[in-house]
């Protein structure tokens, strides 16, 4: 009987014993699994983490570029346009400035008016204008062009010019005695021989249509033989025109 009991009490010590052993491995087990498990857990989620933070970054970055981009593009065109606006406020300014400053414009002068007037108050043609053709001179004798026109008056009779313009010439000619000449400014000059010495204009001299010159003579030797006359000439281009027809 007490064998027995022994042999109960023994293989009941050793099924203790041996859960006991199971127990510890299997404890020891799962510690170990539980050790590996949390690693591979804070690996993975510090990888999580990683992963989560990138993206974050550069979404981060990639957003705040093009805003930084933006606000500096914004910047730098209203820049642009006050510096603009500013360089066209003063150019304005400076030509309101040239504006005030410049003196009044006066208008031009109108050109005189052209006015013919005839030479002499009272006249007739002693010898007409012979448009190139020779004729015997009643001085000389001789056959030659007669350029001009003498218009008979009497000696003293007050000589006119018959346009506007400027004397170009005054001389007492070998020929044609006090002669004055007169540069009309429009391609033409009139010329006045045989005039007296009492001359009443000099070269360089303004005048007007129908101011005084002088007075009729008779000093022009090369028509010394003919009355008391002026042998007007006229000009136009260095061509000689007929003074009458002009006049007309």
């Amino acid at each position: 009987m007490k064998n027995q009991a022994k042999h109960s009490a023994a293989r009941f010590r050793g099924f203790y014993t041996a859960l006991g052993i199971s127990l510890a491995m299997i404890g020891a087990a799962c510690f170990f699994a539980y050790r590996q498990t949390s690693s591979t857990l804070e690996e993975n989620l510090n990888s999580l983490t990683e992963i989560a933070e990138l993206p974050t970054a550069a979404v981060t970055d990639q957003i705040q570029a093009p805003v930084i981009g933006v606000k500096t593009d914004v910047a730098k065109e209203t820049q642009t346009v006050t510096s603009a606006a500013a360089q066209t406020q003063a150019e304005t300014q400076a030509e309101t400035e040239a504006l005030t400053d410049a003196p009044e414009t006066q208008p031009e002068a109108e050109a005189p008016a052209h006015h013919l007037t005839a030479p002499l108050t009272e006249y007739t043609v002693l010898t007409p204008f012979s448009a190139g053709e020779l004729v015997k001179s009643e001085t000389t004798g001789t056959w030659q062009t007669h350029n001009g026109v003498d218009l008979a008056c009497e000696a003293g009779s007050d000589v006119y010019a018959i346009d506007i313009g400027t004397v170009s010439s005054v001389c007492n000619d070998a020929l044609w005695g006090y002669t004055v000449t007169i540069d009309h400014d429009n391609g033409v000059t009139s010329r006045y021989c045989g005039l007296d010495g009492s001359l009443e204009v000099r070269e360089g001299d303004a005048v007007q249509s129908g101011q005084k010159l002088g007075t009729a003579g008779n000093t022009a030797d090369i028509e010394s033989s003919q009355d008391s006359h002026l042998h007007l000439e006229i000009r136009r281009s260095g061509e000689y025109l007929d003074p009458m027809a002009y006049l007309q």
